[in-house]
């Protein structure tokens, strides 16, 4: 019990600090008496640091308390499709360094993962006192198991036990999970979702994938697998997916999505700036290039771009009636390029499908965070379980 107070209390000061010591008593029901007890065991032990007077309330200003920076740092890393991304913090979530490499997922998983371990023992080196690692990654994760169960559209991932790799080799704990989850509580932490209980985050980048929380818990489901949102039917006679469905929101809705409508649209004789800038080589398309020529009022870029918008709305209208959540929050590297074409359209059809007590006032807003989101919350689930082992040691009488 008094471990598991400890650990309860630290935690809440990790997630929520500075806090002060009544502060820590009003929140947990812990007695006063403990409350010292724990604090004082933190303290010596170099857990917690005191970070000044809180603002006096006509008594005696109260000492406020944070979590050590220095109690370890950290290693995040996302696997992505597009990119690998690296960032190290001290354990108040402060960057040390943020790295990214090309992914390359044709050239095999074993190219991929030798990439990772390189950098990796690179970090290792470069900074001390590294205490845990967290991976995310954008295939279909069992985070309870630490596996890559498989990444659609990816071959040769199926099954692969990413925890039980890195825990081998470098012998520090590992944590994997889903990297839309991931961005979500780095969107908890230290973002739009700060002080939220039941929010919905959506990533709409080569995939698409999504994060809920319910009464400010993660909810991942029986087998982990809640929040497939690219998964979900939005067009019923649509063309086949690599998950063996038809007429997912991914094959609508996703960068691979609008790039290959893009470029359908191009071959079939569409008129369109495009052509000019893509020339013979449709490759040479990117999705910064079609938001731009949007941009300059391009029939096809918008129209393109207005229809993805479309069929999120369609997919976020289930969403918001089966959840009503307080907040929609849109991530990746569609909705933080092309918002401007994006949100009208999806709000309209969200609007017209949700119920309207529903979605009546529902905040729907773009992430402020870049692409390191992700390998920022990773670091966010290792430090918790740095945190949950260090108060082992506090042996409070």
């Amino acid at each position: 019990m008094r471990r598991k107070n400890a650990f309860s209390l630290l935690r809440r000061i990790y997630t929520s600090g500075p806090l002060s010591r009544a502060d820590l008593v009003e929140m947990t029901g812990v007695a006063p008496s403990h409350v010292s007890l724990i604090v004082r065991g933190a303290l010596n032990r170099g857990l917690l640091q005191e970070r000044g007077l809180a603002p006096s309330n006509g008594g005696r200003r109260r000492v406020l308390l944070e979590i050590e920076p220095g109690l370890a740092a950290l290693v995040g890393i996302d696997i992505g499709r597009a990119h690998i991304r690296f960032v190290v913090t001290d354990f108040a979530g402060n960057i040390l360094t943020y790295k990214w490499l090309p992914t390359e997922p044709d050239k095999g998983k074993d190219h991929v993962l030798r990439a990772v371990h390189i950098e990796l023992e690179s970090l290792l080196k470069q900074f001390a006192g590294i205490g845990a690692i967290g991976i995310s990654h954008s295939g279909v994760i069992d985070q309870r198991a630490g596996k890559v169960i498989l990444w659609p559209m990816v071959e040769g991932w199926n099954d692969t036990p990413l925890r039980q790799i890195f825990t081998d080799a470098y012998g520090l704990p590992t944590f994997v999970e889903d990297c839309v989850r991931a961005m979500a509580l780095t969107e908890q932490r230290f973002g739009q979702a700060k002080g939220l209980r039941n929010f919905v985050l959506v990533s709409v980048g080569m995939g698409i994938g999504s994060a809920l929380f319910s009464e400010g818990h993660l909810h991942v489901g029986r087998d982990g697998l809640a929040g497939e949102l690219g998964h979900t039917t939005v067009a019923e006679n649509g063309g086949l997916c690599s998950c063996g469905n038809r007429g997912c929101l991914e094959l609508c809705s996703s960068a691979t999505a609008i790039l290959t409508r893009v470029r359908s649209e191009l071959e079939h004789g569409v008129s369109s700036s495009l052509t000019h800038e893509a020339g013979d080589d449709r490759d040479k398309l990117s999705v910064e290039l079609i938001v731009a020529a949007a941009k300059n009022h391009d029939r096809l870029s918008e129209r393109v771009l207005s229809e993805a918008g479309m069929h999120l709305g369609t997919a976020l209208a289930s969403v918001v009636n089966l959840l009503n959540p307080e907040k929609v929050i849109l991530a990746g590297m569609i909705p933080r390029a092309a918002s401007e074409f994006l949100l009208g359209p999806l709000l309209y059809n969200l609007r017209q499908r949700a119920l309207p007590q529903a979605v009546k006032d529902l905040p729907v807003v773009v992430s402020q965070f870049g692409e390191e989101a992700a390998a920022l919350g990773m670091v966010l689930t290792a430090a918790e379980s740095v945190l949950e082992t260090r108060c082992r040691e506090l042996e409070v009488a």
